[in-house]
């Protein structure tokens, strides 16, 4: 089994979940188009849960099972009590290469784009970050983050990164930047002990040490980030958000820094016929 951190146990529980077969007379799943029939898992307040709604339309309230965690959603998955979960792609693969007997069905459901989200009106604070993530794009920090994270979890071993060695700026002189999110998600944002790591984590790390600002995390379930932010709960919510027309009217968001991620359907390997 691959090596992944203490924080990730629940997940390696995953496996030996004993898995309840289909009824060999049901046809395995070929298209996306077949999920508008079954029944699907997603993480509550996500985009996924939005297109799986969408995708089953009248019949959500029967089909559709939501989550706060990602893992129990894949638990679901591999106890046969739903088909597939819809879920943001990179998370996705991170499970593929934890969890045995899994796969992503070839179709993607979307593309999105992730962005910070800010209480609405603050655009001082906005100005101030979307300024920092210009700069943090050009000098090619950004891209070292992402190259960072993808490598390591796409090959199934994270254990090299730790919550220490990133630079929250503890003691700045400009205060605290207080970020909520859902460390959950990664490779944006895990918990590993007592500390953070993630795409979303160290982004903001950067981003604060631009601000002379000393990153403060602080960890709630997904839904509940707009109403932490609105009501100056967390200065600003990262985790891995995506922008839609919805979300724009209860907040603001700084500038993409992820542009074309997919909403992915995850299955179960025996149960897919590509």
């Amino acid at each position: 089994m691959r090596k992944f951190f203490a924080a990730l146990l629940v997940i390696s529980s995953l496996l030996i979940i004993s898995s309840s077969s289909f009824a060999e007379d049901t046809p395995k799943l070929r298209s996306t188009d077949q999920l508008k029939t079954e029944r699907l898992a997603a993480q509550r307040g996500t985009v996924g849960q939005f297109i799986a709604e969408d995708m089953l339309g009248d019949k959500k309230s029967s089909l559709l099972t939501t989550y706060e965690k990602y893992v129990d959603a894949i638990a679901a998955l591999r106890q046969g009590k739903v088909r597939a979960v819809v879920m943001d792609e990179m998370p996705a693969r991170r499970f593929l290469n934890d969890v045995e007997g899994l796969a992503i069905m070839k179709d993607s459901l979307s593309e999105e784009n992730y962005a910070i989200g800010f209480r609405k009106g603050n655009t001082e604070l906005v100005s101030q970050v979307n300024k920092a993530l210009e700069e943090i794009k050009s000098d090619g920090t950004l891209n070292k983050i992402f190259e960072k994270y993808y490598g390591t979890f796409l090959a199934g071993d994270a254990s090299s990164i730790k919550p220490e060695d990133i630079d929250f700026n503890k003691g700045a002189k400009g205060g605290k930047l207080v970020v909520g999110t859902e460390a959950g998600f990664a490779p944006y944002e895990l918990k590993v002990g007592s500390g953070y790591i993630g795409i979303d984590v160290e982004m903001c790390a950067a981003v604060a040490k631009k601000l002379n600002r000393e990153l403060v995390i602080e960890n709630m379930n997904f839904d509940a980030l707009p109403m932490a932010v609105s009501t100056n709960k967390v200065d600003m919510i990262c985790a891995g958000i995506t922008v839609t027309e919805e979300r724009k009217e209860n907040m603001d968001f700084s500038e993409n820094y992820v542009v074309g991620a997919k909403q992915v359907a995850v299955v179960r390997a025996d149960d897919y016929e590509k």
